[in-house]
């Protein structure tokens, strides 16, 4: 009878030790995933495949948004719960005095990671007069720097 409760408590002892042991492991494991999920910065530009384009009555806006539509790399989303970054236009027209008058404007556009709103893109860019080759010129940047983000992997 001795031999048998010693056997019952020895196995009682092995069976809490390894419930113990995969207790560890598993709260370890949970620890490691929440912190990925905590330090994990905006994806990489190439990762994006959903932009949400921030409403703005601006016309050079309508003509970003209608050539990140044409282009097909990325969808363009109306809801911003759905995108995985949100992109902003700022323009500043300037009078620069010549002979004639020139309208010099300057787009300053942001890609942002719509969760943590950490900067994952942004772009500086200036035209005289024309918005359309402006506009032309910012997706094209965005569009080399999307393939170029994306060439490492």
């Amino acid at each position: 009878m001795t031999c048998l409760r010693s056997l019952r408590y020895s196995l009682l002892r092995k069976s809490w030790g390894i419930a113990s042991i995969l207790a560890l492991a598993l709260f370890s494991v949970g620890l490691l995933a929440a912190q990925v999920t905590v330090s994990a910065g905006p994806p990489l530009l190439f990762q994006v495949k959903t932009i949400y384009v921030a409403p703005s009555s601006d016309d050079f806006v309508r003509l970003i948004k209608t050539r990140l539509e044409k282009w097909s790399a990325v969808g363009i989303t109306s809801n911003p719960e759905e995108a995985d970054a949100v992109l902003t236009c700022q323009t500043e027209t300037t009078i620069v005095p010549a002979k004639v008058a020139i309208h010099r404007t300057t787009a300053e556009v942001s890609l942002v990671d719509r969760r943590s709103r950490r900067p994952i893109w942004k772009t500086t860019k200036s035209a005289s007069f024309e918005l359309d080759r402006l506009a032309d010129n910012v997706v094209e940047q965005l569009k080399m720097d999307w393939r170029k983000s994306g060439s490492g992997y």
